[in-house]
């Protein structure tokens, strides 16, 4: 009998919670671990079976679907769950199938459905006898079909890109969206050089290299055991991904000045923000709920940064005693540009989350502004690619507030390689590249 898998059985337990408790799964799979005490190769399976399977959720539906003899939404949770981690390992890894089988059948059985333990056996058997006649929509035939089972995204949201982008473009978006997220780490400087953190990494077997957009960033092709490492535990390094690194180098914070970032968690936009005020003057770290509060204050201890004061409250209520130099509004948003990185916000967001968003993000913006002296600067950004939430944002606000204007600097042009506007800065997600990200400079008049 094959041996049993923590890692499979770990990664099943993480896409019933997701489907059934709208858990998120970065942090479902956080807690499971912290729980189970598995290792670390069996921590990489159960993130790579959860993360590819949220990636090819409708895909796999799709082909589920013709293998069923019933609809598969009327399965119980549990057995979907069984049968979309299965399948995806049958078709999108070299796991072997009688391996796969088998402990689909195992792990149907230890659950409360264990009377449909031959359904989920017969289903992947037929899968691996009748792969080659299965169907799904063909690109020439169902252009808006075709991107939305084979590379799998919602509807609406293919509808609205091809609408935008056009075909080709959209393509491009879904093919980027299904690959595996780049890594990059900041160097932080207050503490070591980025070329002094490049040589311990590179002398540790971790390869990496710097990156031609970030002067603090390093690229690097795995994560393994960076969390583990002394230089992680003296704070060397914050894991964060590029584009949002270049957010806080569009603020451009002096030392000295007073800025207030008022969606702050986890703080990694906070803390380089900090880095680049060289640890002077003062940051205000706002998020409303006091869990979040702590961890941007736990990753600056971690970073030896000590001019962040957090505040738990609402952004939209809270006022400094004086005008401020800066306000960074990382705005909530749909995360359309980090699907890849977060699968599951694919199948969790609507297109009236976006409407919502949006009166959000406005009330936000605008009393950010309220916040600054004149001359202050307000960097705007999302990590979504949605014209309402970016340029049209931003539109509205310039028409509502004249005395304001955009400020867009030449340099900083080269570092984003994305879409320059009128409005702002727009990175589209790539393979290999920084995820998608929308970000613009306001600056106060008078």
């Amino acid at each position: 009998m094959t041996k049993k898998s923590p890692g499979r059985a770990i990664a099943l337990k993480a896409l019933i919670a997701i489907e059934e408790e709208g858990a998120y799964a970065n942090r479902i799979l956080s807690s499971l671990f912290a729980q189970a005490h598995p290792e670390e190769r069996e921590k990489g399976l159960a993130t790579e079976l959860v993360f590819g399977t949220l990636r090819q959720l409708n895909y796999l539906d799709h082909i589920l679907q013709q293998l069923l003899t019933k609809n598969l939404s009327a399965l119980p949770a549990a057995v979907r769950e069984v049968l979309r981690l299965s399948l995806y390992q049958l078709i999108f890894t070299d796991h072997p199938a009688y391996a796969v089988v088998n402990e689909a059948v195992q792990l149907t059985k230890a659950g409360k459905y264990r009377g449909l333990a031959n359904l989920v056996n017969g289903v992947l058997r037929a899968y691996l006898r009748r792969k080659e006649s299965l169907t799904v929509p063909g690109f020439e035939q169902d252009p808006i079909g075709h991107l939305t089972i084979v590379h799998s995204h919602p509807r609406w949201l293919i509808e609205r890109w091809v609408e935008r982008w056009g075909m080709e473009e959209t393509h491009h978006l879904v093919e980027a969206n299904n690959t595996p997220a780049p890594l990059s780490i900041r160097t932080n400087t207050l503490l070591v050089s980025r070329e002094r953190l490049l040589t311990l990494l590179t002398g540790a077997g971790i390869p990496a290299e710097p990156s031609p957009a970030v002067p603090e960033a390093l690229r690097l092709a795995t994560g393994r055991e960076l969390t583990t490492t002394s230089w992680w535990e003296a704070g060397y390094f914050y894991i964060q991904d590029e584009a949002s690194m270049l957010v806080a180098h569009l603020l451009a914070p002096r030392p000295g000045e007073v800025i207030a970032d008022l969606c702050a968690a986890p703080g990694g936009k906070t803390t380089h923000l900090a880095q680049l005020m060289e640890n002077t003057g003062r940051i205000y770290a706002l998020d409303p709920y006091h869990h979040k509060t702590k961890l941007i204050a736990d990753n600056a201890r971690r970073l030896q940064i000590k001019i962040i004061e957090t505040v738990t409250g609402d952004a939209r209520a809270w006022c400094p005693d004086r005008p401020l130099d800066g306000v960074l509004l990382d705005a909530p948003c749909t995360g359309t540009g980090v699907l890849r990185r977060r699968p599951d916000i694919r199948w969790r967001r609507q297109l009236a989350d976006l409407k919502e968003l949006v009166v959000l993000q406005e009330a936000l913006l605008n009393h950010g502004a309220t916040l600054l002296k004149p001359g202050g600067r307000l960097v705007y950004s999302t990590c979504s690619i949605e014209w309402e939430e970016n340029e049209g944002q931003i539109r509205h606000f310039l028409a509502a507030h004249p005395d304001f204007k955009v400020e867009l600097p030449e340099h900083f042009a080269s570092s984003v390689q994305g879409f320059r506007g009128a409005e702002g800065f727009l990175i589209l997600p790539r393979n290999e590249e920084p995820d998608g990200f929308f970000m613009t400079r306001l600056v106060k008049l008078r």
